[in-house]
């Protein structure tokens, strides 16, 4: 009970040391992070339901869609990833016995394959990104477009550091 009170005092001086800007900052920061873990997870609850996949099947085939020639080296997918996609190799290979994607010799470098969408990866992505579009578009049905466009801006001048 000692520790968990010494625990709490603790955290208290740690948080009254904190500026006023400090405060507000920690605070935006953890509503964008709940709010970003809430939406994904809606999403992702929307996309097994509709499609029986897990997001990071749909993110692979954005992610190939958006590459030169619809193909991208295993490192370059996994790096561009917007979700952990845990063992890609294993998820590739379902992938590819779906159909959705194919592994092919890389021209440049023989040691390494890309991994290229086919036609049926084409027309799936299609169908996923019209959903996932509405659902993303649903979360955010509260805010005007107004303000999308000042909230877009500004948390892009904090990438922008």
């Amino acid at each position: 009970m000692q520790d968990t009170q010494a625990g709490q005092k603790k955290g208290s001086a740690v948080e009254e040391s904190y500026s006023e800007r400090e405060r507000r900052v920690l605070r935006l920061w953890l509503r964008l992070v709940r709010t970003s873990r809430r939406i994904e997870s809606d999403v992702g609850a929307q996309m097994q339901k509709t499609f029986g996949a897990r997001f990071v099947r749909f993110d692979v085939l954005s992610q190939l869609y958006r590459a030169p020639e619809n193909s991208l080296s295993i490192g370059n997918l996994g790096a561009s990833l917007l979700t952990p996609s845990g063992n890609i190799s294993s998820l590739l290979d379902r992938m590819e016995a779906d159909g959705l994607v194919l592994r092919v010799a890389d021209p440049n470098d023989r040691r390494r394959y890309l991994i290229r969408l086919t036609e049926k990866g084409l027309d799936t992505f299609d169908e996923m990104a019209k959903a996932n579009a509405r659902w993303v578009t649903g979360a955010f049905a509260a805010i005007d477009d107004e303000t999308l466009d000042r909230l877009h801006d500004e948390l892009g001048s904090i990438a922008e550091i």
